[in-house]
């Protein structure tokens, strides 16, 4: 947390309770913080893809098969099993295989950055920010909780999105005739 963030908080509309000694601020939109990790991931997701439609192009024309059947092949299915796939194209699958991100992981990274950014924990009797939270704390975390946290990482964005379609409504409103 910068020196000035107390310049600069967002109005916080309530709080949503993840745990009896965690829980989240509500803004009613994501924090810059949040979106550039959402763009990060969506960035390695992008790499990832890319990867797999040069491993499947390769394959495609190593086995003279169209484009379509290659990637079905890299899904597990058709002619050519995983170890011949793995044999032929070792260093492309298990770069492909590495580079890209699980659900489980993805959510995971999107929920440090929320509770990063918003969260606080009931310490000595008083709630403090946890600025500091990190993935390893993350891990530690029940599937259900991840998984409420999701969730009110939907709500908020639906929020943002809803003013913003409310605010243009509005202008068009008291806009010029």
């Amino acid at each position: 947390m910068s020196k000035y963030s107390f310049l600069v908080q967002t109005k916080t509309e309530g709080y949503f309770e993840l745990l009896p000694e965690i829980r989240l601020k509500k803004y009613g939109s994501w924090l810059v913080a949040e979106s550039i990790e959402q763009e990060e991931i969506s960035k390695l997701q992008s790499q990832a893809t890319i990867r797999a439609v040069q491993l499947a192009k390769r394959i495609a024309a190593s086995r003279e098969i169209p484009l379509d059947e290659a990637f079905a092949l890299l899904q597990g299915g058709g002619s050519i099993t995983e170890a011949e796939l793995l044999s032929e194209f070792t260093e492309e699958t298990l770069s492909m295989i590495t580079s890209g991100s699980s659900v489980e992981a993805t959510n995971a990274r999107m929920v440090t950055a929320f509770i990063r950014s918003r969260g606080q924990g009931f310490i000595d009797n008083e709630w403090q920010d946890l600025g500091d939270w990190e993935i390893e704390d993350t891990k530690n975390l029940p599937r259900k909780a991840i998984a409420k946290v999701v969730e009110f990482i939907a709500e908020e964005q639906n929020a943002e999105t809803q003013e913003a379609v409310e605010a243009k409504k509005a202008t068009k409103r008291n806009g010029p005739q």
